[in-house]
């Protein structure tokens, strides 16, 4: 899905505000991403790793050299009761060494997580996927779930990381395995914590639609309204709840670096500049 807010922009300066690196589960290195984004004609990108700020010193040196402003941010997964919430962060103080402490943590789980995932593609389906077939997609940073699905699409047992998901590693399929987390509420106060403006994430993709109220109760400022997989009356619907409640609205595409028609492409999601200054006027206020 692509959403331009042309109309409303006047000047041409756009933002993407979610997209991965090689820090997490994202193809491309900082500088690459960064470098990509100038030619997509974005004029700031937010840089929204997993559980990881290891990307962002990089991408904001290459901001300055491009002319490209990068937003400093992070994606927490969060789970309450079975459903996975994420919560993007922006303007994060990222260097401070207890929130540095507290993502090594939760990395080395990840590590763990899908070790016990490709077990279980073995033994439920044997597969023939190893876990050093998996270290190998992991350029640096984290481990994640798309490492899994790209070594399945490369040995063919998928056509794409979609069908992965759909089938084999999805949250409601056998070889999923669940994992150390924060608490929704954690996640939200974390970010405040650091600085930041927490933002609920695609908030179309959760399954009930309570735990977008109950972001909304724990205090998250922001909702991303604007998502490649929202459908344009899901944009619209979370465009409004936001205005209802005091909230910026957001977006981004959720960029990883895939290619093929059904992978969102950098700038596919094109905010105004002007919500970057929103953000930035909030996470001035609550500097820790």
């Amino acid at each position: 899905m692509v959403y331009n807010f042309d109309a409303q922009e006047k000047h041409g300066c756009f933002a993407d505000l979610h997209t991965h690196t090689t820090a997490s589960d994202g193809l491309l290195t900082p500088s690459q991403l960064v470098r990509q984004a100038l030619q997509a004609g974005l004029r700031a990108i937010g840089v929204t790793d997993h559980d990881s700020t290891d990307g962002l010193k990089e991408a904001m040196v290459a901001g300055k050299q491009l002319g490209v402003q990068v937003v400093p941010g992070i994606e927490l997964n969060t789970q309450v009761d079975d459903e996975e919430i994420h919560i993007l962060g922006y303007y994060i103080h990222y260097d401070l060494p207890w929130l540095q402490d507290m993502l090594a943590t939760i990395r080395h789980a990840r590590w763990a997580r899908a070790k016990k995932m490709v077990e279980n593609l073995r033994r439920i389906y044997n597969f023939d996927i190893s876990f050093e077939e998996v270290e190998q997609e992991v350029t640096e940073g984290a481990v994640g779930r798309p490492h899994i699905a790209r070594v399945l699409v490369k040995k063919g047992i998928v056509k794409d990381i979609a069908e992965a998901f759909e089938r084999y590693i999805g949250t409601d399929c056998p070889a999923y395995e669940p994992r150390y987390h924060l608490t929704l509420e954690e996640g939200i106060k974390t970010i405040k914590d650091v600085g930041g403006v927490p933002v609920l994430a695609h908030p179309g993709l959760l399954k009930d639609q309570k735990y977008t109220m109950l972001a909304i109760e724990l205090g998250v400022q922001g909702i991303e309204a604007i998502h490649s997989k929202h459908t344009p009356e899901q944009c619209e619907h979370y465009k409004t709840l936001a205005s209802n409640h005091g909230l910026i609205v957001t977006g981004g595409s959720d960029y990883h670096g895939e290619k093929g028609k059904d992978m969102p492409q950098l700038g596919d999601i094109k905010m105004p500049y002007s919500v970057i200054e929103e953000i930035k006027s909030l996470a001035q206020k609550s500097m820790p």
